[in-house]
């Protein structure tokens, strides 16, 4: 007779829990993908968005920092840069090369503790993290490569707490150089990381073992030129930070603390929600079934880990709360999500029995892989579909047709260039790429200080002087500031059609003041095939 009472046993557990040499069939789709996303980049647009525009202005010299960001992702730029040139492509390589680094370094990190077919389920599914999914396939830099350093920092943690060794501490150490100077908004997780771990009894055993002082003595070594370079620019590196995080529109305390928790709730549910509803769907019944713990879990088994991810979740909503009552009224989701990084992984490991469900892991990669057809398209078509509504695009600045115009002037590419933000310094290295960019962003305080420093070093050097903004007007100031004398080249104006856009609904403002070595206004060029634009008048839109 059959007790009906009885509970079903969960299904068997895998036994494939022991690291060895992965499959190399979903690598082989990883790098397929992304040799796809490159490839559509390129042909995407020859334009480029903000951060983008920002790397290749920052990225024509090495630096121990550059504005509020910290220098690394501008490194790797600046030598990609040196083989490629300052292209789309260059751009496009860095950072899905990061992309794809970050899937591996994921499923890395889920290897430590679960089967290789439930480790690349936590690679795969990124992508439906919002922060990841959509984000990779937008303009980020700096994020891209933190998510990528989280994600190597916690396969190095957890190899470190299941096989203590000396290296091991070396490479945390060095991982953790990595993550500081790719985005400031890293200390917060491996503090909490670290943190969680020497709060379980097994895991600080192995963090405290031979070796351990590696870690901080690699990890300051790296880190401490660019800490320097910080405390002495202080003003640079951290104002637009903190303008973000308490914008001055906030009215009361209250309000701050209601928009602050606001954020705070929105981008943690989106940063867990979307990945949990899929794998509910995906495995159905199967996900019903938890692990068991057992009493005393040795470190770096599932158990352990799974006490480490849940300390480590309410360490940071712990700091991210006393951020809100320490006044914080705005966060953005792309500081939060990195944090939340680890989610499918705790997931998982909570559910270790999916693995068992091929039928499942189907549904997942499948679901997974149609979302990321449906971002990308929606990418793909962001452009076009701007044109057609008339609405400024920057991936459809001319990119050509500004260059072909700035050379017709008399500009032929060797001199110093002012810009008058980061978006047309980029757009400029595109064209010429001999040229010396500097940003003089016109939205700064000490933008005049900055146009009066680079336009003395061109006019010592007797270098030509190229000022020139697009998108927007610049006030008389910043234009009469590259001039103490008072004599100044003619400010010239050009309105160029954006991409695929009806000319008689919307075209890029383009202004520019250009002299030659002499500080004389060089003979423009005829141009059969380009004839110059005629003058227009710019509108300030903002």
């Amino acid at each position: 007779m059959v007790d009906v009472h009885r509970p079903r046993a969960a299904p068997s557990l895998p036994t494939d829990t022991v690291p060895h040499p992965p499959s190399l069939r979903p690598l082989t789709w990883l790098v397929l993908i992304l040799l796809a996303l490159v490839a559509c980049r390129v042909l995407l647009s020859p334009s480029l968005s903000w951060d983008q525009n920002e790397q290749l202005v920052w990225s024509q010299a090495l630096a121990w920092g550059y504005g509020p960001q910290p220098p690394l992702y501008t490194w790797l730029q600046w030598g990609v840069n040196a083989v490629l040139g300052p292209t789309v492509l260059s751009l496009a390589v860095v950072k899905h090369v990061l992309v794809g680094l970050t899937a591996w370094f994921m499923f890395l990190a889920a290897r430590q503790i679960m089967a290789t077919r439930t480790a690349w389920l936590a690679a795969f599914g990124l992508v439906w993290l919002p922060g990841i999914g959509w984000e990779l396939l937008r303009d980020q830099t700096h994020t891209v490569m933190l998510n990528c350093a989280i994600a190597a920092t916690w396969f190095v943690l957890l190899r470190q707490l299941r096989a203590p060794s000396p290296a091991g501490f070396g490479w945390l150490g060095l991982v953790m150089a990595w993550g500081v100077l790719s985005k400031y908004s890293y200390v917060l997780m491996a503090a909490a990381a670290l943190l969680a771990a020497l709060s379980l009894p097994a895991a600080r055993r192995a963090l405290l073992s031979r070796g351990w002082w590696l870690t901080p003595v690699i990890g300051l070594g790296l880190v401490t030129p660019h800490a320097l370079w910080a405390l002495a620019h202080w003003q640079s590196a951290s104002a637009s930070t903190l303008r973000k995080l308490q914008p001055p529109d906030t009215l009361s305390r209250l309000q701050g603390l209601l928009a602050g928790g606001g954020d705070l709730l929105v981008f943690s549910l989106l940063a867990a929600l979307p990945w949990l509803l899929m794998a509910r769907w995906a495995f159905g019944r199967a996900w019903r079934w938890r692990s068991v713990a057992p009493a005393a879990p040795a470190p770096g088994q599932p158990a352990e880990v799974q006490r480490l991810f849940t300390r480590y979740v309410a360490i940071v909503l712990a700091a991210l709360l006393a951020m809100v009552l320490a006044g914080t009224s705005s966060f953005d989701g792309r500081w939060l999500q990195p944090l939340f990084l680890m989610l499918p992984l705790l997931a998982l490991v909570a559910r270790p029995t999916v693995a068992a469900d091929p039928r499942g892991a189907r549904r997942f990669l499948g679901a997974s892989g149609a979302l990321l057809a449906l971002l990308w398209a929606v990418v793909m078509l962001n452009p076009v579909v701007d044109a057609w509504r008339g609405k400024d695009e920057r991936m459809n600045w001319p990119v050509a047709a500004i260059g072909q115009t700035l050379r017709d002037a008399g500009f032929d590419g060797h001199g110093l260039v002012i810009a008058g933000h980061h978006t047309t310094g980029g757009i400029v290295r595109l064209a010429f790429p001999r040229a010396q960019v500097v940003v003089c962003d016109i939205d700064t305080r000490w933008t005049l200080d900055c146009v009066r420093e680079a336009a003395a070093r061109a006019h010592a050097q007797h270098m030509p002087l190229l000022q020139v903004l697009a998108e927007e007007p610049a006030p008389a100031p910043w234009w009469r500031a590259a001039w103490p004398g008072g004599a100044h080249p003619a400010l010239q104006t050009r309105v160029l059609p954006y991409r695929w856009t009806d000319p008689a609904r919307q075209g890029l403002c383009v202004e520019f003041m250009l002299a030659g070595p002499d500080g004389r206004a060089p003979s423009a060029r005829a141009n059969a095939a380009h004839p110059p634009q005629q003058q227009a008048v710019c509108i300030d839109h903002r």
